[in-house]
């Protein structure tokens, strides 16, 4: 074979194998989140806000703030930030309030004492963000269904909590259990529903349905007069154990 053809031939068997390589490579090389603009990549903001329930009845500038059922409505709302591996699996970090000085305590009965008062409450969680159903849905599938099962959300991990008055705070009280931990860390579990609004382009912006569980410290403050939750208090000067808080809060949350 002359040197010539040779040559060309051997270009034109490179040329092939290239292609196939390239052609094999290139959906890895274009894989794209399922949510956002990002390569592989999900970056969520959210912002929200509602209530949580307290069973000691409360007013709040004079006006009976109770919720259905139950006693006093206190507050809430907070902001979160969200990394996720092609919008199903990553981790969120949360900054919240409940705001419980504004609530004054009212007996449940006419003539019996008042309830101790209720503090405000700060927390930053750090929870494992899991979009379960999302697993099941296609890679590069950008539809409204898609974004819908996306929206389910599962979440858990710890928190740092901040009970405070104006004159004394959950610090000061680990500081008097000689127990600081016990006194500020917590744990908060999340599960939350999302409904597209914008689903026709690379970002997404989805009403968030949310439903919080906080398993945090129980807390006296100034002297006894003030509680973080209902509950019959032991010796001041030692932890009072956990309980549970629920929080039902509504907001938007923004893929980038």
């Amino acid at each position: 074979m002359p040197h010539s053809l040779k040559t060309a031939h051997q270009r034109r068997v490179r040329s092939a194998v290239a292609a196939f390589c390239l052609g094999s490579l290139g959906p890895v090389a274009t894989a794209h989140a399922d949510l956002g603009s990002f390569p592989k990549l999900t970056v969520g903001l959210g912002l929200s806000a509602g209530f949580q329930p307290d069973s000691r009845p409360c007013q709040v500038a004079g006006t009976s703030r109770n919720a259905p059922g139950s006693g006093c409505a206190l507050f809430a709302a907070g902001i979160e930030g969200s990394l996720l591996w092609r919008g199903r699996v990553g981790a969120a970090l949360a900054l919240s309030s409940t705001a419980g000085q504004a609530a004054v305590p009212q007996a449940s009965e006419p003539g019996a004492d008042a309830p101790p008062a209720f503090p405000d409450r700060v927390s930053l969680a750090l929870a494992l963000d899991v979009r379960p159903l999302g697993f099941f849905v296609r890679d590069g599938d950008r539809s409204y269904q898609a974004r819908l099962l996306h929206g389910f959300r599962l979440g858990i991990g710890p928190s740092l909590e901040l009970v405070r008055t104006a004159l004394d705070s959950s610090i000061d009280a680990g500081v008097r259990n000689r127990n600081l931990p016990s006194a500020l860390i917590g744990m908060h579990a999340l599960f939350d529903g999302e409904i597209p609004l914008l689903a026709d382009m690379a970002s997404a912006l989805s009403l968030r349905v949310s439903v919080r569980l906080l398993y945090v410290p129980q807390i006296i403050l100034n002297e006894g007069s003030v509680q973080s939750a209902s509950f019959t208090p032991t010796n001041e000067y030692e932890p009072q154990g956990y309980g549970l808080r629920t929080q039902l809060l509504f907001g938007f949350v923004y893929y980038l």
